[in-house]
């Protein structure tokens, strides 16, 4: 009987201990840790076909070619061209071009409803994220133009595009696989953001422009 007694005491404490840390089976931080905004199914990776235009950004500007592959339900490649121009409004003749060996993919993986903050002191949108995971394939790249110089810089080649008041160099190089900077894709209307979660919703990585 006493044993039998031990036994009930033994149970009611670690009842009462299991439920003072939330049931056993919960994270003790949970409940001030950012909740991601919840995913379900539903894309419509067909918006995203197409060709965009970054903004002009120091000389540089970018065009994103996206496409969905053949016999591919949920995957998207996305190819990246830069061209770069001798003024910083990105007008006039194109004095070099940087073009990569192989396209990011962009695979779908579920909707979030969620909110996008497009740039740092921009107001917020809300939007609905087509979540992806992403791969970066084993790559290299190469600058093409009567701008474009082969330089070694600290024992590295480089491919460098020169201005009149400066130059701006890429390494010639072989670029390790592995994920792109973003996490998600939203289209809103003309523009389409490259985002990535910061754990409540999502900041832009890159801004595009229906072209």
């Amino acid at each position: 009987m006493k044993n039998m007694m031990g036994t009930a005491a033994l149970a009611t404490l670690l009842a009462t201990l299991l439920a003072a840390c939330g049931g056993g089976g919960g994270n003790p931080g949970s409940a001030s840790s950012p909740t991601p905004p919840p995913v379900t199914g539903g894309g419509n990776l067909d918006a995203y076909v197409g060709t965009w235009t970054s903004a002009c950004t120091s000389h540089a500007l970018d065009t994103a070619v996206i496409q969905r592959p053949a016999g591919s339900a949920n995957t998207l490649t996305i190819g990246v061209t830069t061209n770069y121009y001798a003024n910083t409004t990105c007008t006039g003749d194109v004095i070099a071009t940087q073009t990569w060996s192989a396209d990011t993919t962009a695979t779908y993986v579920g909707t979030a409803a969620s909110s996008i903050t497009p740039a740092p002191g921009v107001a917020v949108i809300s939007a609905s994220v087509d979540k992806v995971t992403t791969q970066v394939p084993q790559r290299s790249v190469t600058l093409t133009g009567t701008f474009v110089s082969h330089k070694i810089i600290d024992g590295q080649p480089n491919w460098c595009v020169d201005y009149a008041g400066g130059s701006v160099c890429v390494p010639d190089q072989v670029y390790a696989a592995g994920a792109a900077p973003f996490d998600g894709l939203s289209v809103q209307g003309t523009d389409l953001y490259e985002v990535k979660s910061n754990g409540t919703n999502f900041d832009a990585v890159e801004h595009f422009t229906k072209r």
